[in-house]
């Protein structure tokens, strides 16, 4: 028997949720919408409504899907119709995730998928938590880079140990202050909590969470979030790592790079690099690293995100599994190291 498409609604309808789906270069699909309104997602997924506070973005969000939505939540239908929901996503902008998950939980809905960061605090965090637990109610955070099947390959390839002796690992990412966005609100929140919960999330996947050594804090004013932050951590067995996460660029750049006793792997939205030990061309007697490719590595039109996140979250309601990435917990984890930073 065919098992019932998950009955999904869909709160906050900006870029991440479905605006990105129209950028040209972007791999699709790119949004939750764009999973729901897939091949794949259609025949999985029976998408009910949208919410957005802003009826000029329910407009454009109902002209590109032709759909519904509705500019309160949790409005007339969801009130009459909450125990039919099976899953809520929460892509609104960051401060409001915590009061829109308990709004959900409250309401009875048992599984809920939030962007990332899970909420403006560790206190936050584990207020979900502590109301997700009374509720038996599942909630996923979407860090989607652990879905993607370039990332999967070189952390099952470490934990393999093909990739010899992990030793360190320097992750940076570089924004533009010209175009800061959310990041630099009255909201709160500098570039490490929205940006760099990305690469703390690979940090902690990687290597488990980490021990903090040292941390320092760039700010323009007294007051204001950072437009710099950088720390250095360490982890077992041995495994130095650094974390740069700054504003001022005239570019994006997110990366990971990875240094092990035999080879270098480099993990970009620029793509990925490889590079194994290998006799020096340079140097008689010594090693050099050497530029290849894996054959195992996965292939471009195979890398898609958001379908894995929600290929698991299709598995795990319909009981075919009970395996779970980004969890609670895991990102509880994730806000305590970033808070240690800010603390320092």
């Amino acid at each position: 028997m065919k098992p019932t498409k998950i009955k999904t609604i869909l709160i906050g309808l900006g870029r991440i949720a479905s605006k990105l789906e129209k950028d040209p270069y972007r791999k699709k699909p790119c949004t939750h919408m764009g999973v729901l309104m897939s091949d794949w997602g259609k025949s999985q997924f029976d998408f009910l409504f949208g919410f957005d506070t802003s009826p000029e973005v329910c407009l454009e969000f109902q002209n590109q899907w032709k759909t519904q939505s509705e500019t309160v939540f949790p409005g007339p239908y969801v009130k009459n119709n909450s125990s039919t929901i099976d899953l809520a996503i929460i892509a609104t902008p960051s401060h409001t995730h915590e009061f829109y998950a308990k709004k959900c939980l409250q309401l009875g809905i048992k599984n809920l998928l939030i962007e990332k960061p899970v909420a403006m605090s560790k206190r936050g965090a584990k207020s979900i938590a502590k109301l997700a637990k009374a509720k038996k109610a599942r909630v996923w955070i979407n860090h989607e880079r652990r879905y993607h099947p370039s990332y999967v390959f070189v952390r099952d390839e470490l934990k393999k140990g093909n990739f010899g002796i992990l030793k360190s690992i320097r992750a940076s990412v570089f924004t533009s202050a010209k175009n800061p966005g959310i990041a630099f609100s009255k909201f709160g929140g500098g570039p490490l909590l929205h940006d760099g919960t990305h690469a703390m999330d690979l940090i902690h996947w990687l290597v488990g969470k980490p021990k903090l050594i040292f941390a320092k804090m760039e700010r323009p004013k007294k007051g204001m979030v950072e437009t710099r932050a950088f720390a250095c951590f360490e982890s077992k067995p041995n495994v130095e790592i650094v974390l740069d996460v700054s504003g001022g660029r005239d570019y994006f750049q997110f990366e990971i790079d990875i240094h092990t006793s035999s080879h270098r792997i480099i993990c970009s939205n620029d793509g990925f690099q490889f590079f194994e030990s290998a006799p020096s061309k340079l140097y008689k007697g010594f090693q050099s690293l050497k530029l290849y490719q894996p054959k195992q590595f996965p292939k471009p039109e195979s890398s898609n995100a958001f379908l894995g996140i929600y290929k698991e979250i299709q598995s795990v309601i319909h009981g075919k599994s009970d395996h779970m990435e980004g969890t609670l917990s895991e990102n509880i984890q994730i806000l305590e190291s970033i808070e240690s930073i800010y603390r320092h």
